[in-house]
């Protein structure tokens, strides 16, 4: 139990500390404002930053993201016999139409252009300028739908065919061992 003595000696060292805390939050408003570009590690940072260009690197990472994913599709739609990788493949193509659709630009573009300012679509609609192709339009919204589309129905159709060789016994022979 304690007594009212001792309550008000405790009363007023929280009151005292409290005023300790408003003085010291007053002392701190009334300092000067700190000028961080004086700062060491601040430096060092931006002087690393500015060497390494680190959203350039995020790009190029993104760039080099989206063609190894467009060489493996290729690649597996191309050397391989399994259906189930065939319909794996169709799903993974078909996600990226259904992005493509939503956001109205493949994501992976989105961020090259983030990062780099130019894109892989870009590059290729160059290139193709460059060889004497031209698309009438300029959205890279259509032409990329319009890729998907195409390695779809590859895709679809080389499942197809496997289905159709399969289900009348016909084999197909791989003297070079090619196909998985």
């Amino acid at each position: 139990m304690t007594t009212d003595k001792e309550e008000k000696v405790e009363n007023k060292k929280k009151k005292s500390l409290k005023k300790e805390n408003v003085n010291n939050k007053e002392n701190i408003d009334t300092k000067e404002n700190i000028d961080t570009s004086k700062n060491v590690i601040r430096q060092f940072g931006n002087l690393f930053n500015d060497i390494f260009s680190f959203n350039k690197l995020k790009g190029v990472l993104y760039m080099n993201l989206h063609f190894y994913m467009m060489f493996v599709i290729g690649f597996a739609t191309l050397f391989t016999t399994s259906v189930a990788t065939l319909i794996a493949l169709l799903v993974i193509v078909s996600m990226d139409a259904f992005s493509i659709v939503i956001l109205h630009e493949c994501p992976l573009t989105t961020m090259e252009k983030k990062y780099l300012g130019i894109t892989s679509c870009e590059i290729r609609n160059e290139f193709l300028y460059n060889s004497g192709i031209m698309y009438t339009c300029d959205h890279d919204y259509e032409k990329q739908i319009e890729l998907l589309i195409n390695v779809w129905t590859l895709i679809a159709g080389k499942c197809l065919t496997i289905i159709f060789l399969q289900m009348f016994y016909i084999k197909l022979f791989d003297v070079s061992n090619i196909y998985i």
